[in-house]
């Protein structure tokens, strides 16, 4: 059966309106099309854009913590310009038949291992404000019985605000607690070795110039409220080439034990240090004298030390041989009133009177003979000799902390004792540092005639980590 067919103007309307839709069809496919493409664009366009923006600002953090390119200084975070650093360090302690203030007998033995952990934030305000916090926890390891139940805390070792160019370029004004460290560290100093170490709260005022810088300094060492009787230290400390000079004063409101009463103490150390290294010689000389009133004894005491060494510069090993002859003086007397026993202020003496700390720059004389080489690009090794002799057998045997370990005998051996030291750094990274030591100490006549005589024995084992 055929099918019906339209009329020739039937189908000429009919095709004209097929190809009217498709056309209308296509139209709106192109639009679609191109409406597509635009938004896909668009997507693309703002995830380049944010890649690039991250990519650039990882550059730059990388580039800051690295200390790389001419703004690296400049990171800014949440508009501040921020800088962390931190370190991690962990040490295993032996001592055998130590002399402590609390036993002097020489029988006491300890082992233990202990961990200091610091992240420290420097944070440039403005151009010329800066704020440093730095956090610390010092833990002995497994003292906490649990670590379910931590009884540790963190404390704050600085906290300051900098203010720079004060009233003129090269002043700066630091409030808050501080570190000071100032020459070798023999009467004002960091104690790193320490744990904790040490910190200062006050106000430090510096002006630095190309031939000069000087410090100006008030710190609170203890403050009590009632009654007021608070423990200061202020000076001045300042240096020109290869010379510094210095005033300290430091003084005790708290009444305290002297030889004939209990007294105040307010006294002065005026002092003088010459620093020089001449191709391969290199020497130091300091001197200082103290005067005033000591636990309402009065004070006059004085203080020596030299260091010289030779480098060997022509051998891959570079060894080095120096000595050192430091002296401080004791008390001849001490029920006269009269005191003559140099205070050893706040130092670091762990760096110069044996590694067994045992000794420090108070009544004492000590001949210290020191050998060290770089054994290679990672290890450095270092021998010591001490021979320790009291300045005035009459006077007190004083440990690096400034605390009386034996008091003095008149008529005594002034023969202290002699201790051997060798120890090692090994350092297989950059910021990464394993230190051996070992350290002996022999007994001397001043302690066989005093009480009991025993060979001291300490070894160090220590990890320490910085970035």
């Amino acid at each position: 059966m055929r099918g019906t067919w339209l009329a020739p103007g039937a189908r000429m309307q009919w095709l004209c309106t097929l190809l009217a839709v498709g056309l209308f069809s296509s139209v709106l496919s192109a639009e679609d099309s191109a409406a597509a493409t635009s938004s896909q664009r668009e997507a693309q366009l703002e995830k380049r854009i944010e890649q690039l923006e991250r990519t650039a600002l990882t550059e730059e953090i990388d580039q800051y913590l690295h200390g790389q390119g001419p703004e690296s200084h400049k990171l800014l975070l949440g508009g501040l310009r921020l800088r962390v650093s931190g370190e991690i360090r962990v040490r295993q302690d032996v001592r055998d038949n130590d002399y402590t203030p609390a036993d002097s007998t020489g029988t006491s033995s300890t082992e233990f291992a202990h961990m200091r952990t610091r992240v420290r934030f420097d944070i440039d305000v403005t151009n010329d404000v800066r704020a440093v916090i730095q956090l610390q926890d010092v833990r002995v390891l497994g003292s906490e019985g649990s670590t379910v139940a931590i009884t540790g805390g963190v404390d704050l070792k600085r906290g300051f605000i900098s203010f720079e160019d004060v009233g003129t370029k090269g002043v700066a004004i630091d409030v808050g607690r501080f570190v000071l460290a100032y020459g070798d560290q023999r009467l004002v100093g960091n104690l790193e070795w320490f744990d904790q170490g040490r910190s200062y709260d006050g106000v430090r005022m510096r002006r630095t110039h190309a031939s000069y810088w000087v410090d100006a300094f008030a710190v609170r060492i203890r403050e009590t409220v009632t009654p007021d009787d608070d423990q200061w230290l202020a000076g001045l400390y300042g240096g020109a080439g290869a010379f510094d000079v210095y005033l300290l004063i430091f003084g005790d409101s708290l009444p305290a034990a002297g030889e004939l009463a209990a007294g105040d103490t307010l006294f002065a150390t005026i002092g003088f240090r010459v620093h020089q290294k001449r191709g391969a010689w290199d020497g130091t000389a300091e001197l200082a004298v103290q005067v005033g009133d000591h636990r309402g004894d009065d004070l006059e005491a004085l203080a020596v030390a030299v260091v010289g060494g030779y480098t060997f510069e022509e051998s891959s090993w570079r060894p080095r041989v120096g000595i050192e002859v430091s002296f401080a003086s004791g008390d001849d007397n001490p029920t006269d009133g009269d005191q003559g026993t140099f205070q050893t202020l706040f130092p670091t003496n762990h760096l110069h009177y044996g590694r067994a700390d045992l000794v420090g720059w108070s009544n004492v004389l000590n001949v210290k003979l020191v050998v060290s080489a770089q054994l290679s690009k990672t290890i450095k090794g270092f021998l010591e000799y001490h021979h320790f002799r009291l300045a005035d057998e009459a006077g007190p045997w004083v440990n690096a902390g400034g605390a009386t370990i034996r008091t003095g005998a008149p008529g005594a051996s002034s023969h202290l004792g002699d201790e051997i030291d060798a120890y090692m750094t090994y350092a297989p990274r950059n910021g990464v540092t394993i230190l051996a030591k070992y350290a002996v100490f022999l007994a001397g006549d001043f302690v066989e005639d005093t009480g009991p005589a025993h060979t001291t024995q300490v070894f160090y084992l220590q990890v320490h980590v910085k970035f």
